[in-house]
Order: C-alpha cells, then structure tokens, then sequence
C-alpha cells in the first residue's frame, strides 16, 4: 500500500547579538532548534516518524524516492566585513538508528554511511553507521552568490546563499524499524559585533517527503529484517 510519509524542519534564524568582545548567536525565531553539543556555531533541529504502526501489523516498510522542498530564501547580512569564505553547511540525515551530538558533528565533514574521516583528534565520533541506515541524506555547503544581492562584500550589506555543494546520498532501504530519526544540523559562521562581521543567518523551513510503501513480506525474510533493524538500532 502507498504512504507517504513528511518530515517538517522549522525556519533558522540566528542574530549576531550577546556582550562584546565575544558576540554570539541568538535565535531570533520561535523554533524546534538547539545547540550542537561540544561544537560551535553548530545547530540541530531533530524529530521522528513514527513507524511502529506498521511494525505491530508484521509489515515492511519500503522506499521508492525522496525529495525535499525549500520554504523561502537563504541568506546572510554582514556589516563591513569579507565574507567570501564565510559558508553555511546543512546536513539532512533520516536514518533508523539514532545518532548522538558527537556523530551529527561527525556529519559536517564525513556523511553517515560513507567511509568515515581519519580524524587523528579523536573529536568526533562517526558511529558504526552504513548506508543501509540512512534512508534520506543529502549534504549542501552554502556560500553568498554576489550576483544575488551586494556586489561589495566588504562593504555592508546582505546576499541569498549558493550551494556550491549539493550531494545526494540517500540508500532508501527498506526498513522494519519502528522509528525514522531525522535531522537537520547546520553550521554557521563565527557572528559579527557591531559594527562588523556576519549580522545574520536565515534559512527557511525545510520538507523532507517520503514516497513511500509497505508490503508484507514473507515470515522468514520479515524476521530477518526485524532482528537486524534491533541489532542495527542498538549497536551505535
């Protein structure tokens, strides 16, 4: 039987604001967001889907594609300031098993699934992740387009953002998990004072649509399937 299942990821909003010297971020919008954990200028926005439903009733649950959908533009202001190597990355991870703050840090610089980074600092923790787990992700870095807003980057002013990077690496397996983990997690620049620097940050909500089945599979081969979605979702 068809599904299709949403996943709904508020606006970010941040505003260089807090005491000087050291200014910091602000979130100016009512949203789901949170600080990363042990990372800086790092965000997440995380819910769930529910599947358990479909668990109970002894049934898989299937993938045919996925696609998100973009609410708005994504910018930045700035006040005198070079920002031409200021980026934004987004990370958008569904997967069946949960990750902690130290593996969505993970994911700013090698994506779950994928071979993970040598990471010699022993900062970040990647997990025991493999493609099969991330049913959608798809890892963006964003830099100001000066053809789309101020044509002086450093002198005020403000320019919606460019993917100069846009990878796609969803598995879209199926599943037997009660459960899809889903996560937005950005990173932003360091925030500007006064009278310099990166003023704000805007990125718009964000959909994530599933084009999705389920199908009742055979005893043996459903067995199989719940036992390594359990052994999968507590191993990491």
């Amino acid at each position: 039987m068809d599904r299709q299942l949403v996943v709904e990821f508020p606006w970010l909003f941040l505003s260089a604001g807090g005491p000087p010297p050291a200014p910091v971020w602000e979130n100016t919008a009512a949203t789901d967001t949170r600080p990363l954990a042990g990372f800086t200028n790092s965000y997440v926005q995380e819910m769930k889907l529910d599947l358990s439903g479909y668990v109970q009733s002894d049934l898989t649950v299937g993938f045919r594609r996925s696609f998100t959908q973009t609410g708005g533009i994504e910018y930045l202001t700035w006040e005198t300031f070079d920002v031409q190597d200021d980026g934004v990355i987004e990370n958008v991870i569904i997967s069946s098993v949960p990750m902690n703050d130290t593996q969505l840090g993970g994911a700013f610089v090698s994506c779950p699934g994928f071979t993970p980074y040598n990471d010699p600092t022993g900062t970040f923790d990647f997990g025991n992740f493999n493609r099969t787990q991330i049913i959608h992700g798809n890892f963006r870095y964003l830099f100001p387009n000066s053809t789309i807003g101020s044509t002086a980057f450093n002198a005020k002013g403000a320019a919606a953002l460019m993917a100069i990077t846009d990878n796609e690496y969803s598995s879209l397996e199926p599943t037997a998990a009660d459960c899809l983990y889903c996560y937005r997690i950005i990173g932003v620049p360091t925030p500007g004072n006064a009278s310099s620097g990166i003023q704000t940050v805007a990125l718009p909500p964000k959909r994530v649509i599933l084009d999705a089945f389920t199908v009742e599979e055979a005893d043996l081969e459903y067995m199989m399937r719940l036992k390594r979605s359990y052994e999968l979702a507590n191993q990491v």
